[in-house]
């Protein structure tokens, strides 16, 4: 299994409805991309210095998760936050657990 983790920091002056409506539409990818077995999304508690939102996904192999990158929901959504996020101030992970 593949634990994919994303953490993002947003442009000044993005409202919270904004963030969350990219939360549930990450949210809602789950049972709709084969291979994406969980999806858990959410703002940051507003700790000082931490990234602004982020997820952790869970996928049932690296083929799954390479699927999940170019998948057409995964990046009309991807595509969302690109609007919003600061370029610089995105960390990614994946382990394989």
């Amino acid at each position: 299994m593949i634990r994919h983790i994303v953490l993002f920091r947003v442009n000044e002056g993005t409202s919270k409805e904004r963030v969350q409506d990219a939360i549930n539409r990450l949210e809602a990818l789950v049972g709709v991309i084969p291979g994406l077995r969980a999806l858990g999304a959410g703002a940051d508690i507003g700790i000082e210095g931490n990234f602004d939102f982020g997820l952790v996904a869970e996928f049932e192999d690296g083929a799954a998760l390479d699927a999940f990158s170019t998948d057409a929901r995964h990046m009309e959504v991807a595509t969302a936050i690109l609007e919003f996020r600061q370029p610089a101030d995105i960390a990614v992970l994946d382990l394989e657990i």
